[in-house]
């Protein structure tokens, strides 16, 4: 097992709040913060200092297996969740995408 890789998923994703939030599109998420990670690693910021990624709807299909229909509107449903802001560069450019974070679970009891 040392030498495995393996994906983070926040919790909170599990969550009443993201009920309506299909799995495929959880796990997308859950790829694209680690895409965050290396982008924050590289330095990959806009203007404003904000971390973006690159993940086109050609790769998101690819990686999991789906038309690009599919891997279209499960970007839209982490945007319709606010999970993720597309930010389009026009000119053949792909679009920057920003992975919004998500609120803590709290774990303490009321």
């Amino acid at each position: 097992m040392d030498n495995e890789s393996f994906f983070k998923m926040p919790k909170v994703l599990f969550t009443d709040k993201y009920k309506d939030l299909s799995a495929e599109a959880k796990l997308l998420y859950g790829l694209m913060l680690d895409r965050m990670q290396l982008s924050a690693i590289n330095g990959w910021c806009d203007k404003n200092g904000e971390v973006f990624i690159f993940y086109t709807i050609a790769e998101t299909s690819e990686t999991l297996g789906c038309g690009h229909d599919k891997a279209t509107r499960l970007q839209r449903e982490l945007e319709k969740h606010n999970l993720l802001c597309r930010k389009y560069q026009g000119k053949g450019k792909p679009a920057k995408l920003y992975v919004l974070t998500m609120p803590k679970i709290s774990t303490e009891a009321p």
